[in-house]
């Protein structure tokens, strides 16, 4: 791990790529410039290929086996999120994480969401990760592509890339997260890469249609478990330049022990749509095959007793836990519309689909063989020009997943179609089993055979929006709920748990002035789920243009708080989660700021971090035992493309 050893020395390194990075955009600026051309000319990108300033891109979320018709919506190039580059940087995500880019992350807004079917381990990296149902559908006219790089002083490196094709009947899309960081504390490294490919094409008549699409998630981590003593970080005097800017000095739990992860989820999906010889529409049958591997790999070495706690089940100095399993799915139903038809604008419709789901399971560790299968139905239904009515149903029988069922509706009034205002009313009840890693793990550190009743998780909820402003209010009960407690075992809440939710989202636009407002406040009457009371984030920008409206600039900062509560802990061994009721995280303000500039299809940014580390005190933990960064810099470019 490289960290600067003398202040001099990093001030040095940094005052360099600083000068290096400076010198790029001023060049970059100008070829843009240059590239503008005249007013009416269009503007010739890397590969000498005509590529217009804009061209209207759509997307769509696409869950590709419990698919709806698709609601498109307008692809954002305002320069207003530019550097908002990272998922933790978006004002509509709150989440509590382990100090760096990639890493394990944990949602402060409680929420609940089970997809049917088996669930081994539900892992804390969602942002990052992707399964199926977080892909997109891209509508383009010919070719969209997004590429952006931030590199962030002294060792963070981000690349996102997105590409988009349509020629004809065949549409394809490719997005790519890469992310590299040395860390700013012993052993934080951190690599992840994240790659999804889809491909449609249909025939001309529409009759035949086939879906293929591919996700790889890779991730190693240096787990270093958090620092030994938080407080020693959390308490400490900034005059005390021998522990204050040297990091390396703080001692962490683990500094041999590492993570490798990596999943495959592929899919082919096949549809034909039914009519007679007069044009006469009678559904579509659609077949789904799935398969899906997960390897999951701890080890370490040289022990530390002070997390391990003398629990060992095979060996004292070395542990390598792993969790391995992999899966095939096979999905037939039949629907009344086609996989990728748009939501219609009709004033009355009903659409339904319903179908059988069988899935095979194999697990190493844990150990686990098993079959199921799950019947399932969904339907959405527009009535009397105003009501749309959402409903879904699904029931498991076999295997571990047997008795597993949820029913979750939805009812929304349409005041003003044209001004997006809804009044609407939701509601979804679980009756599952938990992860099967909470009924069944082996490991050097925990091992554990436990037998459940199912879960009951019951959610209400009510909501009122306008254009993009939301108010909402949820009501969460969980009956016979399995955490982890701090003793890093299953453990069944013995008491109904309530959690009760009021959320705001205001995206506020006058004029030149941007400002997105994000705030929840939540209560939990046990202590099974650790909420804090207020969490809130507020990004704010100004923009304006200059150089004969060319140059586009946009200064911006954003803030986030929460009140004090008891956070959950991390496990990396687990890679979960968990539940603690010694340290406190919270009532501390977090403040960074952005400059963007924008010429055409390119934008440049830079974005300060955690600028108030140190004004007022040393508590940035989000998480407990794990620090945030302190300040810091990041420069960013993003490029866009239309042909």
């Amino acid at each position: 791990m490289n960290i600067c050893n003398t202040n001099m020395a990093c001030h040095r390194r940094r005052t360099l790529a600083l000068f290096f990075i400076i010198i790029l955009i001023f060049n970059m600026i100008e070829l843009s410039f240059a590239q503008e051309g005249e007013k009416n000319r269009p503007t010739v990108d890397s590969v000498m290929a005509l590529s217009p300033p804009y061209m209207p891109v759509y997307y769509a979320d696409f869950p590709t086996v419990k698919y709806n018709p698709l609601q498109y919506q307008h692809i954002d190039t305002t320069i207003f999120h530019t550097s908002n580059y990272s998922p933790f940087y978006k004002p509509q995500n709150i989440y509590q994480t382990i100090g760096i880019n990639g890493q394990a992350h944990k949602t402060v807004v409680f929420d609940y969401n089970r997809e049917m079917g088996f669930n081994m381990i539900t892992l804390p990296f969602n942002l990052f990760f992707k399964n199926q149902q977080d892909l997109r559908r891209y509508d383009v006219e010919s070719s969209y592509t997004n590429i952006s790089y931030t590199y962030g002083i002294t060792s963070e490196h981000a690349i996102f890339a997105t590409h988009a094709q349509k020629i004809k009947n065949f549409e394809f899309a490719l997005d790519l997260t890469g992310l590299a960081n040395k860390g700013y504390f012993l052993h934080q490294q951190t690599n992840l890469l994240n790659l999804d490919a889809q491909f449609h094409y249909h025939t001309k008549n529409n009759i035949y249609g086939i879906s293929v699409s591919y996700i790889l998630n890779h991730a190693k981590f240096a787990e270093n478990g958090g620092l030994s003593d938080f407080h020693s970080f959390a308490d400490r005097n900034a005059r005390d330049t021998n522990i204050t800017n040297v990091l390396s000095s703080f001692e962490v739990m683990f500094s041999n022990a590492t993570t490798l992860i990596n999943t495959h989820d592929a899919l082919i999906q096949q549809y034909v749509n039914i009519r007679d010889g007069k044009g006469r529409y009678y559904g579509t049958f659609t077949h789904s095959l799935q398969f899906k591997r997960m390897n999951n790999n701890f080890t370490d070495f040289n022990l530390n007793n002070d997390f391990y706690r003398n629990r060992y089940y095979v060996s004292t100095d070395t542990t390598k836990d792993s969790i391995t399993f992999y899966s095939f799915v096979n999905t037939l139903q039949w629907s009344n519309f086609e996989p990728g038809a748009r939501q219609s604008e009709n004033p009355y419709f009903i659409r339904f689909a319903g179908g059988i789901q069988h899935e095979f399971v194999h697990a190493r560790m844990p150990r686990y063989h098993g079959n199921s299968l799950t019947l399932f139905a969904r339907t959405s239904i527009r009535l009397f020009k105003v009501w749309d009515i959402y409903g879904n149903i699904s029931y498991s029988f076999l295997g571990y997943i047997h008795n597993d069922a949820h029913a979750g509706g939805a009812a929304t009034f349409a005041l003003n179609r044209k001004r997006r205002h809804y009044i609407g009313f939701e509601a979804d009840f679980y009756h599952n089993s938990p992860d099967f890693i909470l009924s069944h793990y082996v490991g050097n550190n925990n091992a554990w055979t436990k037998i459940w009743k199912k879960q009951n998780v019951l959610r209400l909820g009510a909501y009122h929006t306008i254009y993009d402003y939301k108010v909402g209010f949820n009501y969460f009960m969980l009956n016979r709920y399995v955490f982890l407690n701090k003793y890093y075992e299953p453990e069944l809440s013995e008491k109904d748990i309530s959690v009760l939710q009021f959320n705001v989202f205001a995206p506020v636009r006058i004029k030149h002035f941007f400002m997105d407002v994000n705030l929840s406040v939540q209560h939990s009457t046990k202590s099974g789920i650790a909420v804090p009371l207020f969490a809130g984030r507020l990004y704010a920008a100004y923009q304006f243009k200059i150089f004969r409206n060319r140059l586009h600039i946009l200064i911006g900062g954003d803030l986030m708080y929460n009140t004090m509560y008891y956070a959950d802990a991390y496990n990396p061994i687990m890679h979960q989660f968990y539940r603690q009721d010694n340290e406190q995280v919270g009532n501390y303000l977090y403040f960074d700021m952005n400059l963007t500039m924008r010429v055409e299809r390119i934008a440049f940014y830079v974005r300060g971090g955690n600028l108030l580390s140190g004004v007022f005190s040393y508590k940035y933990f989000t998480t407990p035992f794990y620090p945030m960064q302190g300040r810091n810099v990041e420069l960013g470019i993003t490029w866009k493309f239309y042909d």
